[in-house]
Order: C-alpha cells, then structure tokens, then sequence
C-alpha cells in the first residue's frame, strides 16, 4: 500500500453488507477520479460521500432511516487537514446530500448549523431538496453513518454523512457534527468512524485515533487499537489513512474499500 500519490477509503457504515461494497467501490472511484483532475482531498471525500449519500442502501440521504415520529433528520460533516477547518450540519431536513451543505461551512464563520437555522442556510443557497418519495430507508440495513476520507498528496480529508439511528428521538445528535468524534483530519492523516454515536462520541474516538497516527503508527495499528476501545455489544468502524499506508474494518460487516492511484 506503499508509493501512491492518491488514497480515497470510503465505508457504508459499521454493519452494512459486505456485498454492498459495489457501492463504496464506485465511491472511491469519484473521489480518485477528482483528484486525478486536480481537485483537493476534501473535494474527493465529500464527492465519495454524496454517492453514497444516493444509494440508497446506506443510511443517508435516500437511504436515511426515519426518527421515531417519521421524519428524516440528518447529520452531515466534514475536515480539511491541510487548512484546519471543519464544517457540520446537524438534524437538517429536506436535503439529499447534507455533506455539501457541510462542505459549504468550510468557508463561513459559523462551522456548524442544526436544524431550521442549517436548512435556511441551504435553501438559501441552493442546495438540491430531498425527494422523500425517493427515501428507502426501510431498505437501508445499517443505521450507522457513511464516510471517506481521502488523500490528495498534499492534505488530508474526512467526510461523514448519517440519516441517524432509526426510530431515535426527533432531535438526536450522534457523533457525526462533533469534531474529533465521527472524524477528524491533520497533516499526519484522516480518520472516519462510523457505529455506535454516543460510544464514539465519548471515547473521543477519531481525534484519538489521530494522535495515534502522530505517534507515527500504522494505520493497522491504528484500527486494531480502536476497535479495542469498544465492548463487543457496541457497533464500530474505522478507516484510517496515511501519506504512506492505509486501513479500514469493523466489528461488524461493513462495505468499505480503498483505492490508490497516481496523476
């Protein structure tokens, strides 16, 4: 996994079908393909992430899961390591690919929106409405987040993207728009988890994962590590890259894969 300029991992969340992966394969060829033509890491992730924000056989966009009283509230985020910068939206409704709202909040002076306030921003702005005739979400397996994260051989990047746990509360907020929780990316690498949001939420999960990665660890042995921190009983996953070396894997079936690949 050595000598690549280029890495995009992408996943369908901790718990997804393995057969699945057709999915994440054609996520991953997205984002390769957009840095082969000169787009940064953080555009390749978050494109991985809209394709499979519109499949609906993942728990976001079309495939999102409905809260307990049937409407469709979703967390979206992403990470520029190279810039430092992180954009989120949380529990917004009425938008098929929340990761590009999110991607947006890069730029603004507020990093993350919920709600009424994340859905004005967007209609404002004009971002593509969700279709909810569309919506599958009694098809989509898994009820844990979607994510990439990419490397452009200069930066890093993380994006993730969740319709949430189905039938949770209406204004649940997992670990998604939490920064260092769902993701996190620097000059040393990007991590994207994905499983149980209030677990990875308090073990501080991908901003750990990261400092891991300072240390100079593998990738490997980064997500073997991680997934130690878990109890049988709580879903996760992880992908991990390097400017060197890359991994991803779950304690539960997952579709993931990864692809490298020079200009």
């Amino acid at each position: 996994m050595t000598g690549y300029q280029f890495a995009l991992l992408a996943h369908g969340g901790a718990g997804s079908d393995n057969a699945n992966s057709d999915g994440t394969d054609r996520a991953c060829e997205r984002g390769l393909e957009l840095m082969q033509g000169g787009f940064t890491a953080v555009d390749a992730a978050c494109a991985a992430v809209e394709v499979l924000e519109n499949d609906g056989r993942f728990n976001a966009g079309v495939g999102s899961r409905r809260r307990a009283d049937g409407s469709i509230q979703m967390d979206a985020a992403c990470m520029d390591g190279g810039r430092h910068t992180f954009g989120a939206v949380a529990v917004v409704e009425g938008f098929q690919n929340p990761v590009h709202i999110a991607q947006a909040l890069l730029d603004e002076p507020y990093h993350l929106l919920a709600g009424d306030g994340a859905a004005r921003y967007a209609t404002e702005r004009g971002f593509t409405p969700l279709d909810e005739s569309r919506v599958r979400s009694d098809g989509a397996k898994s009820s844990d987040t979607v994510g990439a994260v990419a490397w452009d051989g200069k930066q890093f990047a993380a994006a993730l993207s969740t319709g949430g746990t189905g039938k949770s509360w209406r204004g649940r907020v997992g670990d998604v728009p939490l920064i260092g929780c769902g993701l996190y990316a620097g000059p040393s690498g990007a991590v994207a988890a994905t499983g149980h949001g209030e677990s990875i939420a308090l073990n501080m999960t991908a901003y750990r994962a990261y400092q891991l990665l300072e240390t100079g660890a593998s990738s490997d042995t980064v997500l073997q590590e991680v997934l130690g921190w878990f109890e049988a009983a709580q879903d996760i996953g992880l992908l991990v890259v390097g400017a060197k070396d890359w991994a991803g894997g779950s304690n539960r079936s997952m579709a993931w894969s990864g692809l490298t690949g020079n200009p």
